[in-house]
């Protein structure tokens, strides 16, 4: 009954406000959920295989966590990727961290000219977001976890809920899965604009601004959630804070998340 409510004020105040794009149709918590998409008046699903998964679902197109209309400088950024495709270019995202999926696709609706690189360590996440983003051809697939530098990495505790596997650096072996650069994706889409990143990798961060933080100043607008909340007395967002704090952009905290807009790119 509890879950029946909460998908009920979801639907109320998603299908009443304007500023809702998005609108979830199915109570369900595991199979397919199926979504209103206001703007381009079509409904479309994506796939739960738990309460987990649907929670993700309801954090993205119900609660809005990557929509940037709440940002003043909305408008700029907005100019900004059309800009970019005047140039004949496409604008990158790249996606550290993409679990199931669905981060991807919602930045592939709100950015389809677009390229996004869909970059995840767990197999199982990985399977998922491969399924949710079937027949879309602007998302690139990486089963991978994202670092400083390219390396090595394993998942510490694969018993932890879908959305919360960490990783830490090993050698080369049995079980491991490679760690990519934001440098070495960059280097892999010479081709592209860096436009978004979003960072949720679970406490990685930490590694990932540890060093070759020069990509920043390449990237106009940067979503992080930090994890100090998850693993207290470690200062894990030391790095990311003096990564950013040495250039010109400003910080923006909503919810989960870290936006960190450049105030150097062409506008």
């Amino acid at each position: 009954m509890k879950h029946l409510m909460h998908f009920g004020a979801l639907f109320a105040l998603a299908a009443t406000r304007k500023s809702k794009r998005f609108v979830r149709l199915s109570p369900n918590r595991s199979g397919k959920i199926f979504i209103f998409d206001k703007r381009n008046k079509e409904i479309f699903h994506v796939h739960a295989r738990e309460n987990i998964d649907s929670v993700t679902a309801d954090q993205i197109f119900a609660k809005n966590d990557y929509d940037l209309r709440f940002l003043k400088r909305y408008p700029e950024i907005l100019d900004h990727y059309r800009y970019i495709l005047s140039t004949g270019r496409n604008p990158l995202i790249i996606d550290c961290g993409a679990n199931i999926g669905l981060s991807a696709y919602y930045f592939s609706r709100e950015f389809p000219e677009s390229r996004i690189v869909a970059v995840e360590p767990e197999v199982n996440n990985f399977t998922m977001i491969k399924k949710n983003c079937d027949g879309l051809g602007n998302i690139d697939f990486k089963n991978a976890a994202i670092g400083s530098v390219d390396g090595f990495a394993t998942i510490d505790d694969s018993g932890s809920k879908n959305n919360a596997f960490r990783t830490s650096r090993t050698d080369s072996g049995k079980g491991a899965i490679p760690i990519l650069s934001i440098d070495t994706i960059l280097s892999e889409n010479t081709d592209l604009v860096p436009f978004i990143v979003k960072i949720d990798i679970e406490g990685f961060e930490d590694d990932l601004f540890s060093r070759n933080t020069g990509w920043v100043a390449k990237v106009p607008l940067l979503i992080a959630e930090t994890h100090d909340w998850m693993l207290p007395g470690q200062a894990n967002s030391r790095n990311f804070l003096r990564a950013i704090s040495n250039e010109d952009r400003d910080f923006v905290h909503r919810g989960e998340n870290i936006f960190s807009i450049s105030n150097d790119y062409p506008k």
